[in-house]
């Protein structure tokens, strides 16, 4: 097919010079043409003589294919592969999220900046370096050994440990490397754990109320319904089961507003009538152990507090007294002025004491002393953490000073502005 029209094509081109020269055209026409319908033929030919695939392709139009070029077609696809590339690149960067690019060995190639804040990582230093050196936690190193890439694993940030990160591994298969997303969870993070806080705190807090329940039930049935003694028993149980609603609301409104939100209007606190409330709490909670309390109260200055903490520290520190002193232990309380003015409670007994390298770490949650013949204090540890937190809150401080065999001090002091003229 291709044959016969080359066929045609040179009987029609012999035949032009004739025609045109029998006709009034110039000279040079009569070269002109013939050139131009041998190039057009040529390229119908080329046209017929491509794979299908390549066919398919756009073909200029054969007026502008003395300008065309076969290589604008290829440069045309490199402008817009980076095009393409530099929108990936910009929407990467762009992410909220940590980007990481890892080599087959877990060694850094590349990464946004949101990871190099995530993680303090730098261009000079990091790339080339395996993440393990720049992420030093064993946890990290298991999940890589252990290569479960299925679940994502959650870790404190490098730089800033108030950050907790969550990471998640994907495998590039065909470019033998790995994509690592980092992603900050910190608020999600600490919803979690004021969930588990919630938990632990009303634990712990409980266990006082429910004490006091089981000891009331036991003497209610002996006494004499008739008697004052019945009838104490009857309103220290009302005053217990109102301690635990209010323990309860006011964990449920720390859990929903969180820790820094949480506001705390002051009262006028009658500290002596407060006291021995207190105290009256913790001889039912020692029951037969038979601890003896002493209470001084300083009347000579008002004070001004929330109940709800004030309740927190005086009870954890009662508590933590009848719990973890031998029986028979002298338990004082005392409320007083320091030397420079502010408002002081002191809760001392004359126990077993803690050692010394114990101390830094006693308001810890869930810290518990731990003593050479394996026991330990009874409770979960979270009583000295919920009275430092609730000293927080008041902007006071919380010392503690023990010895073995002497015993241990608390002492709570509280800002001097919390002191006020005595109520007449």
């Amino acid at each position: 097919m291709i044959q016969n029209r080359w066929m045609i094509g040179l009987l029609v081109i012999s035949l032009m010079p004739a025609i045109l020269m029998s006709s009034r055209h110039t000279p040079w026409i009569v070269w002109v043409v013939p050139m131009v319908l041998i190039y057009v033929f040529s390229r119908q030919s080329q046209v017929k003589e491509l794979p299908k695939e390549e066919a398919q392709e756009e073909i200029p139009n054969f007026c502008f294919s003395l300008i065309h070029n076969p290589e604008q077609s290829i440069g045309a696809s490199r402008a817009r592969w980076q095009t393409t590339l530099i929108r990936w690149r910009t929407a990467i960067i762009a992410l909220p999220d940590g980007v990481l690019l890892l080599d087959q060995n877990f060694a850094l190639c590349w990464f946004n900046p949101e990871a190099r804040y995530l993680l303090g990582l730098d261009l000079k230093r990091d790339l080339g370096v395996p993440l393990t050196y720049r992420i030093e936690q064993p946890i990290l190193d298991d999940y890589l050994v252990r290569g479960e890439f299925g679940k994502s694993i959650e870790l404190p940030s490098p730089v800033n440990g108030g950050l907790m990160l969550n990471f998640r591994f994907v495998l590039l298969e065909k470019e033998n490397c790995w994509l690592v997303l980092v992603r900050d969870i910190t608020e999600q993070y600490q919803l979690d754990r004021r969930h588990r806080d919630f938990i632990a705190n009303i634990s712990h807090e409980l266990k006082t109320p429910v004490t006091v329940f089981r000891g009331l039930l036991e003497i209610l049935p002996d006494l004499p319904h008739d008697s004052q003694q019945w009838e104490n028993a009857v309103s220290l149980l009302q005053k217990q089961a109102d301690r635990m609603q209010s323990l309860i609301e006011d964990q449920t409104t720390l859990l929903r507003l969180g820790p820094a939100n949480h506001d705390y209007p002051p009262e006028f606190m009658d500290m002596h009538a407060f006291l021995r409330e207190k105290v009256a709490e913790a001889e039912v909670l020692s029951g037969t152990l038979g601890h003896d309390f002493i209470v001084t109260v300083d009347r000579t200055f008002g004070f001004l507090a929330n109940p709800v903490l004030l309740q927190c520290v005086v009870g954890n520190l009662l508590s933590n007294a009848v719990n973890h002193t031998h029986a028979q232990t002298e338990v004082r309380v005392v409320w007083n002025r320091d030397e420079i003015g502010r408002p002081t409670l002191i809760v001392s007994d004359n126990g077993p004491g803690i050692a010394s390298y114990h101390l830094p770490r006693l308001t810890e949650k869930y810290y518990r002393v731990m003593f050479h013949q394996g026991s330990d204090y009874h409770g979960t540890g979270l009583g000295l953490s919920l009275v430092k937190e609730a000293m927080e809150r008041c902007c006071g401080k919380l010392e503690i000073v023990s010895q073995p065999g002497v015993g241990s001090r608390f002492v709570c002091r509280f800002p001097t502005a919390m002191a006020t003229e005595p109520e007449q």
